[in-house]
């Protein structure tokens, strides 16, 4: 996940950001393969944007530029529970967990993640520059957003919401109100406890 979340910093941190969706998701409803996905689509012109800077959109996954322009980056985990835990002991892991995603066992064999937003969005501009991008480009914000999620047997506890079944956190943040001239009401980290599955 290291890649997707470098390459979601630095999309946020550029005029035009609006025009980029971003899913990324943990299903922990199979011991054996738990699946942490993530994929980001970028519109044509912040993709050429951030591919003039001489930056990897995609550097840990697989891009793919589409035929409208748009660039799609997809990262695809498939990984035993026990592996993703003995991954967090080791700074250096080659999944890239230690940037931006905690995850640990706590009480009764349940599982805590944690996706770090203010690392994500601390270099985001200043208010007078988010102004002028949402004047700008306020209408090419609608509808697009970063979405986060997460799937088990059973959550027990989030910050974000809870379906109706009670299997699934989400965490949605429409693009158009993190690039509001007022800081984003978001919290530091998008926290969820869950039972995974067997």
């Amino acid at each position: 996940m290291r890649g997707m979340f470098t390459g979601l910093a630095l999309a946020i941190t550029l005029p035009l950001a609006g025009c980029f969706d971003a899913n990324v998701s943990a299903d922990f409803t199979d011991t054996d393969e738990v699946k942490l996905d993530a994929i980001m689509i970028m519109g044509a012109e912040i993709y050429q944007m951030v591919a003039s800077t001489g930056e990897d959109p995609c550097e840990d996954g697989e891009g793919t530029l589409n035929d409208d322009g748009t660039y799609t980056c997809a990262m695809y985990e498939r990984r035993s529970l026990d592996e993703l835990l003995a991954a967090m002991d080791e700074p250096d892991n080659e999944l890239g967990i230690g940037d931006g995603v905690h995850i640990e066992e706590v009480a009764d064999g349940n599982i805590f993640i944690s996706f770090d937003l203010s690392e994500m969005t601390k270099d985001m501009p200043p208010a007078e520059e988010r102004a002028q991008m949402s004047a700008m480009f306020g209408d090419a914000f609608d509808g697009h957003a970063m979405r986060l999620s997460v799937v088990a047997q059973e959550i027990i506890e989030t910050n974000g919401t809870l379906s109706d079944d009670g299997t699934t956190a989400t965490l949605e943040i429409p693009l158009n109100e993190m690039f509001s001239p007022e800081p984003p009401d978001l919290p530091d980290s998008f926290d969820v406890t869950l039972v995974p599955g067997s």
